[in-house]
């Protein structure tokens, strides 16, 4: 009989994709606010309730729900704060309660660094939030450690960079690509300084680290999820820029945004020890990522 997984959030970016990417070996469930009536899925938020529905004992359980940028969180933070925070806690009770043998994987964030990094970070780094994203994930993560602790629940926590992939419809990649689709001028104003660095990791290299992780013995961690590889803005804008054969003067407003932080690359030692090895280089990503925009 095949193992289990629930995916919270399935029909967002991550959630989706990891549907795909499991369907073969596992039976795959799903909850989200979002989507279509279908086999293993409810439509609700992430309570007690909705999770007792399932009536199943899960295997793992992805908890990819909540909010997905900082500037989300940074417009409502009440409203955020509960799909980050309060549906982790509802998760941890059912847990405790109904599912204690689960293993839970947990999208934190590269946010809950904060900003006082000029080198790639290490998971043992002091946490420094800007944003109220970043502070919502880590008190998340603090949740995590004490379910752990008290209740032997099992948890690995990924800190993710910046994923992209094809079928992403926002962030920096499709907000831009739309921008010179509808640009008609030399020149295209941009935001920052061009000069802010990032760790790009495509969507297939962070499902394949989600598989190692399952797979491991680790009952409770802590593990960055990137290329290990910095690049700044106008760089990637550039690549962009050349897959579409537009070439336009950029023209930065060197305003610094609010909650965003100017350097994010991580230290992937950690994840190479369990036999990570992101296979999908930042400029191979970039062209898939412009053919299936030309095509969506």
């Amino acid at each position: 009989m095949s193992k289990k997984i629930l995916i919270t959030g399935i029909n967002g970016f991550i959630g989706s994709n990891a549907k795909k990417y499991f369907a073969e070996s596992f039976e795959i469930f799903g909850l989200d606010i979002f989507g279509e009536a279908e086999k293993n899925f409810i439509q609700g938020e992430v309570d007690i309730n909705n999770l007792e529905k399932f009536g199943v004992n899960f295997d793992y359980i992805f908890h990819f729900a909540g909010s997905g940028t900082v500037s989300s969180a940074q417009k409502s933070p009440e409203l955020e704060y509960a799909k980050s925070v309060v549906s982790l806690k509802n998760l941890l009770d059912y847990c405790v309660k109904n599912n204690r043998k689960t293993k839970i994987i947990f999208s934190s964030s590269a946010a809950v660094y904060g900003d006082k990094y000029g080198y790639p970070i290490k998971e043992n780094d002091e946490l420094n939030p800007i944003s109220i994203y970043g502070k919502h994930k880590v008190e998340a993560e603090k949740l995590l450690q004490e379910y752990h602790e008290k209740y032997s629940i099992k948890s690995n926590i990924i800190r993710f960079f910046s994923i992209y992939g094809e079928g992403l419809r926002k962030q920096l990649l499709w907000d831009f690509s739309n921008r010179l689709k509808n640009n008609k001028s030399d020149t295209i104003n941009c935001f920052g300084t061009g000069k802010e660095k990032r760790d790009f990791i495509h969507i297939n290299d962070v499902l394949n680290f989600v598989e190692l992780l399952i797979n491991s013995d680790i009952d409770f961690d802590v593990f960055n999820c990137a290329a290990g590889k910095e690049t700044c803005i106008d760089e990637i804008l550039k690549m962009l820029c050349n897959e579409y054969n537009i070439h336009p003067e950029f023209n930065y407003d060197n305003i610094e945004r609010d909650g965003d932080p100017k350097y994010l690359c991580a230290n992937i030692n950690k994840a190479k020890e369990i036999g990570f090895s992101p296979k999908i280089n930042l400029l191979e990503g970039i062209s898939q990522y412009a053919k299936w925009f030309k095509n969506c």
